[in-house]
């Protein structure tokens, strides 16, 4: 019968469903806690004790009633973190058939804080691109046109990771005028971002380096060229592939990048799990600051609501008031000002 599992028979349950994820004691303790306090609450609600409770009382009105109880005098954190908590557990109780739906949809919780995306400043920017760029740095790298080629698409297009791995040669454009990188984002949205012919420079020189390194890879597709690097490859071929030849993928993508960030000494400088995405910020950053509005910056980066386009505007605009306040005019306003001079007495 659905609900008639105690609750403390259905949180051993959960830990044991968890334990392949190899928890760490602090993130087990943290879980204990939050299941903890609410079934306290909620017991004490029903008259209950903590040990009869069934997971069919954790009822919709229950469990907001729980959760404003406990919620008085607590930081948004810790709410978001036990709302989090009990989501999971519910997930697990429907998953093993205990009920039916998770009441934690109705549940109230804080929102949370808005993070300002945290872009490269320009020195650090240009850090990278000298890093890719420069004779002696490339010498030292095994592959130095690949590492060109995928961190400069991404720096200006700010196309995500999967968005970046899934570009195939023919979706290139490179007729003079027009060049163009067709991506398929959030959705099969399809989007064609504006590229400029220096970028098609060192795809150039990437697909050339390509062809020395894997000859025999094309010639077995019946694909054959001594000239235009392109045609050297079918349109469906992957454009990034990684050291095998095969179509790059995810962690060999943030290898690449993270490796290009330490060798330019900007890997501090990024968000902390910003990769890819780093540079996504970075070129969204440089496009509002060069007058981009946020419907044109919604259709650049692919973004299903302008709300999220406009987060780039927020911070380009903390980025404005950072730097006007570093005018020299406030240190003189700021600075004591003497008194004026008094003709001396007849």
């Amino acid at each position: 019968m659905k609900g008639n599992l105690l609750v403390h028979d259905a949180i051993d349950g959960w830990f044991l469903a968890r334990a392949p994820r190899k928890d760490s004691p602090h993130t087990r303790a943290a879980y204990t806690r939050d299941l903890t306090a609410i079934i306290t609450v909620t017991a004490a609600h029903l008259g209950r004790t903590v040990d009869d409770l069934r997971v069919g009382d954790l009822t919709l009105s229950v469990l907001r009633h729980a959760f404003g109880t406990w919620s008085e005098g607590r930081a948004a954190a810790s709410i978001r973190r036990a709302h989090s908590t009990w989501s999971g557990f519910f997930e697990y109780l429907v998953s093993e058939e205990h009920l039916d739906g998770s009441p934690m949809p109705g549940v109230g919780k804080p929102r949370s804080p808005q993070r300002l995306p945290k872009p490269f400043a320009e020195d650090d920017a240009a850090r990278i691109v000298r890093t890719l760029t420069d004779a002696a740095v490339r010498r030292r790298q095994p592959w130095p046109e690949l590492d060109a080629a995928v961190v400069l698409t991404a720096m200006v297009t700010g196309v995500r990771s999967a968005e970046l791995l899934a570009v195939d040669i023919g979706d290139v454009t490179r007729t003079a005028g027009n060049e163009r990188i067709k991506v398929l984002g959030k959705g099969d949205a399809e989007r064609s971002i504006p590229v400029e012919p220096v970028l098609l420079d060192f795809l150039d020189s990437y697909l050339d380096s390509r062809r020395a390194r894997f000859p025999g890879t094309a010639r077995q597709r019946g694909v054959t060229s001594d000239g235009d690097p392109w045609a050297w490859w079918r349109p469906h071929d992957p454009l990034f592939v990684d050291r095998t030849g095969q179509r790059m993928r995810t962690g060999a993508l943030q290898y690449l990048v993270e490796l290009v960030y330490r060798d330019a000494g900007v890997n501090a400088a990024r968000a902390r799990g910003a990769l890819v995405h780093a540079l996504r910020h970075t070129a969204a950053t440089r496009l509002v600051e060069r007058g981009g509005t946020a419907v044109e910056l919604m259709d650049f980066l692919g973004h299903r609501s302008l709300a999220t386009s406009q987060g780039y505007l927020a911070s380009t605009a903390a980025g404005v008031r950072a730097a006007a306040a570093r005018s020299p005019v406030y240190g003189l306003l700021s600075a004591p000002v003497p008194p004026p001079e008094r003709d001396a007495p007849d």
